[in-house]
């Protein structure tokens, strides 16, 4: 746990954290089939410029069972490198996944049930984490909502469901969406194919506003 436990401390609780840029914060309201079921709160802060930049996306998504999900992201450079992971899920199910990144390999564990297993994932400059039932971790779609870069293959997986890594396509093009009864003009970046197939919306400022899970019935909001 040597290797994961440092990092992921330094991450947390670096003092420089506190004086860092923040790029977007904000609340989404989460519903399945139409149905509200939970929360979720997340900041996104940033220190550094150019290749030494580093960014910090955290999140807490509360559940209507009493299921409390938090993450936390660690990205370097403009293109938003994943360097380090931790997801940590209290209420009625437990678990904890901690990962850092060592060369092109995506080094961690997870833990749940009692039971402790040491995993491994590819680390591509594309790689990307979409935890489930977690909206905020699409913004890293942004990058491919200007016009120079529309389309764009990633390398995505989600480690609690321990669903298999899978190359993810996406698209992104011109999209007018109805917010809070105010037509507003946004990006829409499709994302995966078949069960894994979604949509990110993107406003005028770069915001992640909405996103769907099709299959699943998945979809946030976010709040004002």
């Amino acid at each position: 746990m040597l290797l994961v436990a440092v990092p992921l401390a330094a991450l947390l609780f670096a003092p420089w954290l506190a004086a860092a840029q923040l790029v977007d914060n904000g609340v989404f309201r989460l519903l399945v089939d139409g149905v509200e079921v939970g929360m979720e709160e997340f900041t996104i802060q940033r220190v550094g410029t150019g290749d030494a930049q580093r960014t910090f996306a955290r999140g807490n998504v509360s559940m209507s069972d009493g299921r409390v999900l938090e993450t936390v992201l660690q990205m370097v450079g403009p293109g938003m490198v994943l360097q380090a992971y931790r997801a940590t899920l209290t209420g009625t199910d437990t678990a904890q996944v901690e990962f850092v990144r060592a060369g092109n390999r995506l080094q961690g564990t997870i833990v749940e049930r009692q039971r402790e297993r040491v995993r491994e994932y590819r680390a591509d400059p594309t790689t990307v984490i979409f935890e489930e039932g977690v909206a905020h971790h699409y913004f890293v779609l942004g990058l491919h909502t200007a016009s120079g870069n529309p389309a764009a293959t990633l390398h995505a997986f989600a480690p609690l469901s321990d669903r298999a890594e899978a190359a993810t396509e996406i698209q992104a093009a011109p999209d007018a969406l109805d917010l809070q009864g105010t037509t507003v003009e946004t990006t829409r970046v499709l994302f995966g194919a078949d069960d894994r197939a979604g949509a990110a919306w993107f406003d005028g400022s770069g915001r992640l506003v909405r996103v769907e899970l099709f299959a699943q019935g998945f979809v946030a909001l976010r709040l004002p």
